[in-house]
Parts: C-alpha cells; structure tokens; sequence
C-alpha cells in the first residue's frame, strides 16, 4: 500500500473520489495507485502534486533535509532550536531530558502554569511525551546557553543531543531498524544520507585514525559510544516508553500505527480528561497481546512521533474514505427513490 500517498491526500483533506476528479481520473483507477495496485502514470504526476499541494518528488518517496535552526530567525518557531526541558519526578523514577524547539517551549510553558492532567511535548528527536502533572517533582527549563542540561546530567538515559525533526528521516531510521524493511518506499540517497547519520562504517573509522581525528588507542571506545548512539536512535524510532509513578517502566514496538494513536490520543489530544477510572487499551498484536495501561499511574509516556502522526493520518484517510463510501451510496434521485421505495397498497 503507498501509505504516504494517502497520507498526502489525508493531510490535504480530500477524498478518494476529490484527488480523482483532480487529476482526471477515476475514483477505481485513482484507489489503485494509493493500494499499490498500479503505478501511477508519469502523465499523472504533476496533476496529482498539485491537487495533493505538494510536489511530484515527494509522492515518490525523495525529500530534502529538513533543518534545525540555531539563531537563526528565519527558520519557523517549529524548526527553531530552544535548548532542552528537564522533568524530575517525585516518585524517584528516571527523569526526562528533551531536546525542544521554540514553538515547544512556548506552549509547554504556558501549559505547566494550567490546570491540565497531562503535558504534552513534541520534542526536535522524534519524541511525542504525554507528562502526568501531578507526577513531577519539578521542571527545569535550559536553552542553549546551558551546558548541563538539569541538575542529574548522569541519569538522563533517554537523551541523546540529537536533533532531526522531519519525521521522514524518522521512518527511515525505523526501517533500517527493522532489517531494513520499508526502506524502498524513500529515494536510495536519502535512505544512505539517514544511514550515515546513523553509523560509521569500518573504513570511515579507519580514515578517521589515518586523518588523527581519532587516536588508535581511542577507536575501541569510539566505536562503542558510536554503538550506543545507534541503538538510542534506532529505540527512539521504534519503541513506545512509559514508567510509573513507582519508577518502574515498561517499552513495546508497536508497528500499528492506528493502533498506537488509537491507544494513546486520549493523552495528547484531550490532555488525559478521561472520563472515571478509564484505561488506556494498546493491543500490540491483535488479541493475542494486549495491553491496559491506567493513565493515573503514570510518570509519562512517550511515544514515536513519526508513528502517532502516520497513525492520525490514516485514521483521517479512513474518515475520509467512509465519507467517500456514503456519498456513492446516496441515490442520484432521492425523489425517485423514495418512490420505489413506497409500498403499493
């Protein structure tokens, strides 16, 4: 199935049948294409980009580097580095250390002052954190100017100091996590930029020693601080975090992403205002594993960013579908209709 095409149409809030009367094609045919049934048509593409409001390199899988800016003005709020949010919690459990940008800043600021019963920050390193407010011990908000990040640098496990905030880059490093699987869906140039942001080969080792940027006797270490990065990286991708007010926490890889935004939008969308005693359900492989979660438990939760929004997307494309459905299954004449449907006496 070509997901990021019905993600574009999903994030341009059309209907199969909108994109088909777009770009001159029928509904059936149109489908095709989004299943992977059939290819779209080189004649198509420019028409397509322009009713998706994108552009013909994207609907096929290439994408230019998105940037975090560092004082740079021009860069949106978004984009634009802020420094680091540090959550200590009074339960004693393993405290948080997030990497932010402006914009993050700004509204989590605003809403720790509020009566909310959970805080949410999207981080600039693929992590979307449901906070419980009256878990935390307290907050330390450090911008670039700090080089220490919060009082208990030596327990911030989760942290990395790297900052990528397209969340297409976030799929490949998924992929290459998973054997690689997926990794078709992205142009090869962007799939080996993301791979050598990832690792470092032997032979780029070996160059870095004969170039003395590393000394001989520093490459073993070297090598597995380089591991480790990886391995944080490649867990950041795929793994869906939460602890509890005991410090105990658990991960699972949820390769659902309807599911994984089924289970936790509660969270992030309505701020944890659920109604009663009710749990968070995250079924991680069908019936056969599930999952309830109580959300008064919690420290935090912190969930792939790139996941949850592929997971809300297609949740939309499918809103958007059943729109589609209903709108085929209205009679043409509904005068007509109502009088064949009359029972004669």
């Amino acid at each position: 199935m070509n997901n990021k095409l019905k993600q574009l149409r999903a994030e341009a809030g059309l209907t199969q049948s909108m994109v088909a009367a777009a770009v001159g094609v029928s509904q059936p045919n149109y489908q095709r294409w989004e299943t992977g049934a059939a290819p779209i048509p080189g004649d198509k593409l420019d028409k397509l980009a322009e009713a998706l409001g994108t552009d013909p390199a994207t609907i096929l899988g290439r994408h230019a580097p998105v940037r975090v800016g560092l004082y740079d003005d021009s860069v949106e709020k978004a984009l634009s580095y802020y420094g680091e949010v540090a959550v200590h919690f009074a339960g004693g459990g393993e405290p948080l250390l997030l990497s932010i940008s402006e914009d993050a800043f700004e509204r989590l600021h605003a809403d720790v002052q509020r009566d909310t019963p959970f805080l949410i920050v999207r981080s600039l390193c693929n992590e979307t954190v449901a906070i419980r407010s009256k878990a935390i011990a307290d907050l330390y908000f450090s911008s670039e100017a700090y080089d220490d990040y919060g009082p208990e640098t030596e327990r911030y496990g989760r942290f990395t100091g790297q900052q990528m905030a397209d969340p297409r880059d976030w799929q490949i490093v998924a992929a290459l996590a998973g054997d690689e699987v997926g990794a078709e869906d992205f142009a090869e140039e962007d799939v080996e930029r993301v791979r050598g942001w990832l690792m470092v080969t032997d032979e780029q080792f070996e160059k870095l020693v004969a170039d003395r940027r590393i000394e001989p006797d520093e490459l073993e270490a070297e090598r597995a601080r380089m591991r480790d990065l990886t391995d944080r990286l490649f867990a950041l991708a795929t793994q869906t975090v939460w602890q509890f007010s005991t410090g105990r926490r658990r991960s699972e890889e949820v390769y659902d992403e309807r599911v994984l935004y089924e289970a936790f939008y509660p969270l992030t969308d309505f701020g944890g205002d659920l109604p009663g005693d009710e749990m968070l359900r995250l079924p991680t492989a069908g019936s056969h594993r599930i999952i309830f979660i109580n959300p008064h438990a919690l420290d935090y939760v912190s969930i792939p960013t790139h996941s949850f929004e592929e997971g809300r997307l297609l949740e939309t494309a499918d809103e958007l579908d059943e729109r589609d459905a209903a709108e085929a299954r209205r009679p043409a004449n509904p005068r007509l209709s109502a009088r064949r449907g009359r029972t004669r006496r």
